[in-house]
């Protein structure tokens, strides 16, 4: 590996070059820096995935979490005020937050995104255990997702993995040519935008007339129905059953689309992500705020394609740049503090480039990608 230590204020004007030349960068240095002399790329970045102090009025041992919320926000706007222009039009931010904030932050992103262009607030379950000092423990977070144009970004967004019992709903009890499929109703409710022509009485192959049930109609006209028909693309059983479309899974796109509820069953928890870091650097006082590489890769896997570039300006431990690295994208982070990225994220992205990182989603991405990143600091 080849890993290029320049001086950060010779070298970031030419981020663009370092990224053409398919390499990722770990700056260390003030955000607000580093925007400034990017500010001009526009559509550079696919996914933007950050994870800002909450304001929590709490002093960490790597950085003081504690401004007034006037101050919170003017610096939080004048990032994702640049970070929103360097937005592919495909593209989206995801925020980390939690309650201190929350309110602020969604009337700052409405204000530079559009409301309309708002996806989703995903709670994440960050503890499984309740902490029992508390009037009412807090047991989540949340992520807000903003697109720079929705309906783009809604036609390139990924499905989650499909799971195995997904996949083994779909059987092929009749053969079809088509290969396996599953069935879907093709009743749907009767309102105002239903026709006339999709009220009718159909005959079953066992001659059985049937009809939709009250307050409900066909999907389909009849002669578009018969047109499926025809086309061996509804099920009737063995004649008598209530018809059902047949959809092949070469036809769809097999997976989930995501939901607003990430269980820290299924992405991890602040706990989990804790072990993960003390593996790795074990004789160290404990980054106390890190992201289960589990959650990081289910929002890269949503929101990004391999070799997009990911960004993320308050770096932390690396996580993001981390899984980014497992799943072939290539990425830019920066970290403020000296101290954080010394002990922390130059040596965890220096363990992963190496493949000797065995934790987080490792196991899944079983192969690191072999791509260079480059380091600029003072």
């Amino acid at each position: 590996m080849t890993q290029n230590s320049q001086l950060l204020e010779n070298s970031l004007n030419n981020i663009s070059k370092i990224l053409k030349e398919d390499k990722s960068i770990l700056i260390n240095g003030d955000a607000t820096e580093v925007l400034e002399k990017i500010k001009d790329y526009n559509s550079f970045a696919r996914l933007i995935l950050i994870d800002p102090p909450y304001n929590r009025r709490t002093r960490f041992h790597h950085y003081t979490d504690s401004l007034s919320s006037d101050k919170w926000i003017s610096n939080l706007n004048a990032h994702c005020s640049i970070l929103y222009n360097l937005l592919s039009k495909d593209g989206s931010l995801w925020m980390h937050i939690d309650d201190s904030e929350l309110p602020r932050a969604r009337i700052m992103l409405d204000n530079l995104f559009g409301p309309s262009n708002f996806i989703a607030s995903i709670v994440w379950q960050k503890s499984v255990s309740r902490d029992n000092r508390t009037p009412i423990s807090t047991t989540h977070e949340y992520i807000l997702v903003y697109a720079k144009d929705k309906s783009t970004w809604h036609h390139r967004r990924h499905k989650l993995s499909a799971k195995t019992d997904q996949l083994n709903r779909y059987k092929n009890p009749d053969n079809d040519p088509r290969g396996a499929w599953s069935s879907g109703d093709i009743t749907a409710k009767a309102g105002p935008g239903r026709r006339k022509e999709q009220f009718y009485d159909l005959k079953l192959p066992s001659g059985r007339i049937v009809t939709p049930s009250t307050g409900t109609s066909w999907r389909y006209t009849k002669e578009r129905l018969q047109e499926l028909i025809e086309d061996n693309r509804i099920d009737f059983g063995k004649g008598n059953k209530m018809p059902r479309l047949k959809r092949f899974l070469s036809e769809v796109e097999p997976g989930l689309v995501p939901d607003t509820w990430w269980s820290g069953k299924e992405v991890g928890t602040a706990d989990s992500a804790k072990r993960h870091l003390k593996s790795m650097f074990p004789n160290l006082i404990p980054f106390e705020t890190p992201k289960p590489e589990e959650l990081t890769s289910r929002i890269i896997e949503i929101a990004s394609d391999p070799n997009d570039l990911v960004m993320d300006i308050y770096a932390g431990s690396g996580t993001t740049a981390a899984v980014a690295q497992k799943m072939g994208r290539k990425w830019l982070t920066v970290e403020k503090q000296k101290r954080t990225f010394e002990e922390f994220t130059l040596p965890r992205l220096e363990l992963v480039k190496k493949g000797d990182d065995l934790g987080g989603v490792s196991e899944k991405y079983k192969r690191f990608k072999e791509r260079d990143f480059v380091v600029l600091k003072n």
